[in-house]
């Protein structure tokens, strides 16, 4: 036998009748602490902690906190084992020793085994394919050795030819694959961008080639799960459902399952359990004995509403900001953007395009008093103060720009209702100022940082008993 319960958002436990293996848990309801944002966990679940199951093993397939969730992490017995990305940084690995686990590097092509349920982790292709910030993402393979089925997901990597031929190579035919759904819809933050109305479209086709790849390379899964996006906004965030979730999951998999009509295809839902033998479906039960979903009329409304933006307020909850370390972390991040692709853009762009603009972007930053306008200067590899109009730019607070160059948070708190960004180059000028910023705050850059922003985190939860996953 081998079972997948799916957790909600990316997260999944593995059992066979000799072992159990959590991956990416999200345990608790609310997350999202290091960005500020305060995530949910969508659709709702019901949890009947008492009967959860004895873990052999934790899987932290990388640092993201939508995967690496201290609050979650802190519900787990001391003495399970965890086995967090190679790839990760330093805070990642001191964070969790400081918790009381015992941490073991999960090295890409090298399998771990718990009795008869052994995980193989593999590496994106960070040459070929821009994978974005998922610089320690591992895709995996988890599979039975004794034959009753396997489970392969890609996470948060784009999948390509070799990923299935690295799979193939552990399994002979493929069990369950699970597709990862992080379309977004940006709109909300820039008038130059149009709502994604063609989402559910442009995944059922991404899906289509996916599901081609592995079976000329592999063969035909005995099922795909659609899975992440698993999360919505409460509170003043609540308008956001409305704009940024543009995939219908379920209209998804009705249409894929028009094309392939032998062949399953599900939307997970929290508790949803997939039991497989001798490499074929046994059973799919809705629920676990310990987890499953609330009605659905006690879901949140996602979807196409159209909630009107509101203005936002600072993820710091402050104004105020330390001048000094915003134009250090200035200086660092105009040295780090130097032959990047921003920089590169705004190098082939002519004055006559401009419009009489400045041919450059620009941080708009509200202040405790004022607006703070700095402009990217090339010849001088530097942020200096402008006026006047520039052909991009961004405008958040000046304290979270600061806290999220100190690497106190990650980019993502400026994304979700925490900015606005225009480009009047929008043909021209690929304007992603994130991308930028996460080369000069993300773990590996910043690890001291964020070992103390874990350590904020857990300070916060470091009374919560242990009380799952030792039965």
């Amino acid at each position: 036998m081998f079972a997948t319960t799916f957790l909600g958002h990316q997260g999944w436990l593995f059992r066979t009748d000799k072992a159990a293996v959590i991956v990416d848990p999200l345990l608790v309801e609310d997350f999202g602490g290091i960005h500020a944002l305060d995530y949910r966990v969508f659709p709702p679940r019901q949890w009947t902690p008492e009967a959860f199951p004895k873990l052999d093993a934790i899987v932290l397939s990388h640092e993201h906190d939508d995967h690496f969730d201290i609050p979650s992490l802190a519900k787990l017995h001391r003495d399970i084992p965890v086995y967090l990305s190679a790839r990760s940084s330093t805070a990642g690995r001191a964070i969790l020793e400081q918790m009381g686990f015992t941490v073991h590097a999960l090295v890409p092509g090298v399998s771990v085994r718990w009795g008869d349920l052994e995980l193989t982790p593999f590496t994106g292709d960070h040459v070929g394919v821009n994978c974005g910030d998922e610089w320690d993402t591992l895709p995996f393979l988890v599979r039975s050795t004794e034959g009753h089925g396997s489970f392969f997901s890609m996470v948060d990597i784009t999948i390509t030819q070799a990923h299935v031929e690295w799979a193939a190579a552990k399994a002979m035919r493929p069990g369950l694959v699970s597709w990862t759904n992080n379309a977004l819809d940006w709109s909300h933050m820039a008038d130059y961008l149009k709502e994604r109305v063609e989402g559910t479209q442009q995944c059922f086709m991404n899906m289509g080639v996916g599901h081609k790849l592995i079976e000329q390379t592999w063969g035909t899964p005995v099922g795909m799960v659609m899975c992440a996006g698993g999360f919505s906004f409460t509170g003043d965030k609540a308008w956001l459902n409305e704009r940024v979730f543009c995939v219908d999951n379920d209209a998804v998999c009705k249409l894929i399952g028009n094309v392939y009509k032998k062949e399953k295809f599900w939307t997970g839902v929290p508790g949803q359990t997939f039991t497989l033998k001798a490499n074929k479906l046994a059973s799919v039960d809705e629920r676990a004995p310990w987890l499953a979903t609330l009605p659905r009329a006690e879901w949140p409304t996602r979807g196409r509403g159209g909630g009107t933006p509101r203005d936002f307020a600072p993820a710091t909850g402050t104004t105020a900001h330390d001048d000094a370390a915003l134009r250090s972390g200035l200086a660092e991040l105009a040295g780090a953007m130097v032959g990047g692709t921003l920089f590169r853009g705004l190098s082939s762009i002519l004055a006559t395009e401009c419009e009489g603009k400045q041919p450059t972007f620009a941080f708009v930053l509200r202040t405790a008093g004022d607006v703070l306008t700095l402009a990217y200067d090339m010849s001088s590899c530097a942020f200096v103060p402008g006026s006047g109009e520039y052909v991009a730019g961004i405008e958040c607070y000046a304290s979270d720009l600061a806290a999220v160059l100190a690497g106190d948070m990650g980019p993502i708190a400026l994304t979700f209702g925490r900015a606005r960004l225009w480009n009047h180059l929008r043909g021209r000028l690929a304007f992603d100022p994130f991308s930028e910023l996460n080369r000069v705050s993300h773990p590996l850059r910043k690890p001291a940082s964020y070992l103390r922003t874990y350590e904020r985190i857990w300070a916060k939860h470091h009374d919560v008993m242990p009380s799952l996953g030792r039965g």
